[in-house]
């Protein structure tokens, strides 16, 4: 009787090993997942963004190359690193550790002189780039949007005086014009995809900006600019950039103008992209300019749940 017990706890023993062991090999990932980025600059030499990726916790893969349409057009700076150089160097190094995975990162310089320079612009624009681990495998991976534009593109209208952003997902930036301006149009990019994923307001009431006129001479910003990103959206001042009566907008030399962002705090995708201004100068040029944003998400065990769940699901 006792050797059947024996038998019996032996037997549950093993079968709860199997039951772990295959929900561990259930949640594994048949390769790295790259997350989704929205990204755009001016390709200028050493201009290098950082992607985003998930790899098992167990045999990490680090990337050790890239290819672009099939060309090797980018340096990889650092092969999955992040932001690990503080940890133990005989460590896996990551962004963020999750029950199963690794966020990791890795930052990619472009080759200015092996693109190729042509009329259309953007110059440079891919969803997809093949990359290479050090466990010898390569996957063709979906990044979302990058878009490298020619350095000539930009007529610079107006300068940027102030910016601030909080990590509740707002920025905020005010900008001071060169000579006398109509704009036509503010906007952000990817529309089809970003739909609903950031939202601008645009201020030009120079009663109040005109405070802001001692910034540019060393003194301090007004305590309402700070203040502006604790407010609720609603509260914010400033008109939707939607708002198609608001166009165009003629300003004077010396005038200013504030823009203020809001991004999904829900969202998994990473941004390094501009709100695009445009418009025509006082002498006659048209111009567009961009004001740069930089945001990036966090991300909870659900939400990488989520991303593994949708994108293994696609394949």
């Amino acid at each position: 009787m006792k050797e059947r017990f024996l038998w019996a706890g032996i037997l549950m023993i093993v079968l709860s090993w199997l039951g772990n062991y295959a929900y561990f090999q259930s949640k594994q990932l048949d390769q790295p997942i790259f997350l989704d980025h929205f990204y755009e600059d001016i390709l200028w030499e050493g201009k290098s963004f950082t992607f985003y990726y998930l790899t098992n916790k167990r045999e990490p893969a680090e990337v050790t190359h890239v290819q672009i349409d099939g060309v090797e057009i980018v340096n990889v700076l650092n092969d999955g690193h992040g932001f690990g150089e503080w940890q133990n160097s005989s460590e896996d190094s990551f962004v963020q550790e999750y029950r199963h995975h690794y966020l990791k990162s890795v930052t990619l310089e472009f080759n200015k002189e092996y693109i190729q320079l042509n009329q259309t612009e953007p110059i440079l624009s891919f969803e997809t780039m093949e990359v290479f681990f050090n466990n010898q495998s390569s996957i063709i991976a979906d990044v979302g949007i990058v878009n490298l534009y020619r350095e000539d593109m930009q007529l610079h209208v107006l300068d940027s005086q102030v910016s601030s952003s909080n990590n509740q997902h707002r920025s905020e930036e005010a900008l001071v014009t060169r000579e006398a301006i109509s704009i036509d149009e503010i906007s952000i990019p990817f529309p089809e995809k970003l739909a609903g994923e950031v939202a601008v307001k645009v201020d030009f009431e120079q009663d109040r900006l005109k405070e802001l006129e001692s910034v540019r001479y060393g003194g301090e910003i007004p305590a309402w600019f700070d203040e502006n990103l604790e407010w609720e959206w609603e509260a914010v001042p400033g008109v939707p950039i939607e708002e198609n009566e608001l166009f165009p907008v003629n300003l004077n030399e010396n005038e200013w103008m504030h823009l203020s962002m809001y991004y999904n705090p829900d969202r998994t995708s990473y941004f390094e992209f501009g709100i695009h201004i445009k418009g025509k100068s006082a002498s006659g040029h048209t111009f567009e300019q961009i004001a740069p944003i930089i945001d990036h998400p966090y991300l909870g065990q659900q939400d990488i749940d989520d991303i593994i769940a949708e994108k293994e699901g696609g394949q």
